[in-house]
């Protein structure tokens, strides 16, 4: 079971790794190109977010630790905004070189919807600026004291993010594998993609995905569950680690230790909008949760949640501490997967919007569900990339239907329209309305039954107001929850009787 997330000790971490800007501009695709044949992108906004290391300390930051950061950036606009933007997560950033024999790495995406057809964008390019060499020696001198200066503060883990752009060099990687070593500080490898891993020898775990512990062992990771469990122990003891973890996508992740047990820890399948930023996110999770004094097995499954989370985002951002008690409690089994408070409800809708996704919004007391309901939902569903269902709550279903309704308490009620393929996310209101919700959500596309006339539907003026638009649906006739109940209570049938009567 995954501890509470309040156990978390808010811990410093030291995190060492090759640092870069990642730069995402978001457009439409209407054309294509008359001097190529290429597609032509409208851009419309365009963002800059910390990658690579600095992605491990804004997802620390984000949690609540104290991280200290050690990389380096080039003397540029790039890197100035590497370190401002560290620094204002609350991260140390004394760690961080400026050198001038070097760019700062910078990775360009292009990402692009098709003629606002209301799909979410995508990635249509990717341009990377970067220069792959060793540091030189008076580099690497000044990352040595740093790493020094770093561990005398005593961090309750080391977190190591290896891109392979040239910094962590064997000469680097052992003085901090062995100077946390001494301090019996656990020290945590991302590794690189090339395999080449014997400058981590000593460390405590590492996380290689797939493809990159099948590219270190030789062994086929696609195949049996013995195969992959071969290649953690095979890295196990060539490089004498504790443990290795085993990041297997849809696989979910499976532990292996140098005690000679190992376990699999499985994950939900996930609808995935980008893979961008997951191993940052087990990385970082894994060394909060050794940091806190969690066990292994616990850690690993928090990483699992917190990556399932992350792959649901565009580009590469921190998951808030209220994501992954959300996913742990509907994991366990606390609280319906889908069900989300109105706070977290109007940081998602702000989230999707901004990663141009639509957002479709419909609301009603779902007691019982039924096929009206459900052609509802699935017509609401194929108006954008995410669909919000207001949901009334028990109080207000009494309030409007009478003192022997609900019939399914709000928990039950929320649980059945989460497992529709077709419902995303469902929000509990108070009120008689959906009113103040719609206000705080202002979605893209309002939905309700055509029994309702457009002036009649609640949130219209707030929804048109902010450039959306009301849908109305035509639903099947004679569905109903009360006609529903009507016929139970007086026991009509609508198939033939069985034998028994």
């Amino acid at each position: 079971m995954i501890p509470e997330l309040n156990t978390l000790a808010e811990a410093r971490i030291l995190v060492v790794g090759d640092l870069m800007l990642d730069e995402y501009f978001y457009g439409d695709i209407e054309r294509i190109s008359p001097e190529a044949p290429v597609p032509v992108v409208q851009g419309r906004h365009h963002e800059m977010r910390v990658g690579g290391a600095g992605s491990v300390v804004t997802n620390l930051a984000a949690l609540g630790f104290e991280p200290i950061i050690i990389g380096l950036v080039g003397d540029d606009e790039g890197g100035r905004f590497v370190r401002q933007s560290l620094e204002e997560t609350g991260a140390r950033i004394e760690g961080v070189i400026v050198c001038e024999s070097r760019p700062t790495i910078r990775k360009t995406r292009i990402l692009a919807g098709v003629q606002h057809a209301g799909r979410g964008q995508q990635q249509v390019l990717r341009l990377d600026r970067e220069e792959k060499k060793p540091i030189d020696s008076s580099e690497q001198a000044l990352l040595i004291g740093a790493i020094e200066d770093a561990l005398q503060q005593d961090p309750a883990a080391v977190l190591i993010s290896d891109y392979e752009k040239g910094m962590l060099g064997s000469s680097i990687l052992q003085v901090l594998v062995a100077g946390a070593h001494r301090r019996s500080i656990p020290v945590l490898v991302d590794p690189g993609r090339s395999g080449r891993w014997s400058g981590y020898r000593g460390a405590t775990l590492i996380c290689p995905n797939r493809y990159e512990a099948g590219s270190a062992t030789g062994i086929d990771l696609d195949g049996e569950v013995q195969q992959q469990l071969e290649a953690g122990q095979t890295l196990v003891k060539d490089l004498d680690l504790e443990h290795c973890i085993l990041t297997l996508d849809r696989d979910g992740i499976t532990r292996v230790s140098a005690r000679g047990d190992s376990r699999r820890h499985p994950t939900r399948v996930q609808a995935v909008t980008d893979v961008a930023g997951a191993g940052d996110m087990v990385l970082s999770l894994l060394g909060a949760a050794l940091a806190s004094g969690w066990d292994i097995d616990d850690a690993c499954q928090l990483a699992n949640l917190g990556a399932g989370i992350e792959v649901q985002k565009v580009g590469v951002q921190p998951v808030e501490r209220w994501e992954l008690e959300a996913a742990r409690n509907a994991w366990l089994g606390v609280v319906p997967v889908a069900l989300r408070c109105q706070e977290q409800m109007q940081e998602l809708v702000q989230q999707s919007k901004a990663n141009g996704q639509t957002v479709v919004f419909t609301n009603g007391c779902f007691d019982l569900l039924h096929a009206g309901h459900l052609q509802l939902l699935e017509a609401a569903r194929a108006f954008g990339d995410l669909l919000v269902v207001g949901l009334n709550s028990d109080a207000s279903v009494a309030r409007l239907k009478g003192p022997d309704r609900p019939i399914l308490p709000a928990a039950e009620r929320a649980r059945l329209l989460g497992a529709l393929s077709c419902v995303d996310y469902v929000v509990l209101f108070e009120e008689d309305t959906p009113e103040a919700l719609i206000g705080g959500l202002i979605p893209d596309v309002l939905v309700k039954g055509a029994d309702y006339s457009v002036d009649e539907v609640v949130g219209r003026e707030v929804v048109e107001a902010g450039g959306g638009r009301v849908e109305r649906i035509t639903l099947v006739q004679g569905a109903s929850t009360t006609g529903l109940i009507e016929r139970i209570r007086r026991g009509t049938r609508t198939c033939p009787p069985t034998p028994e009567g």
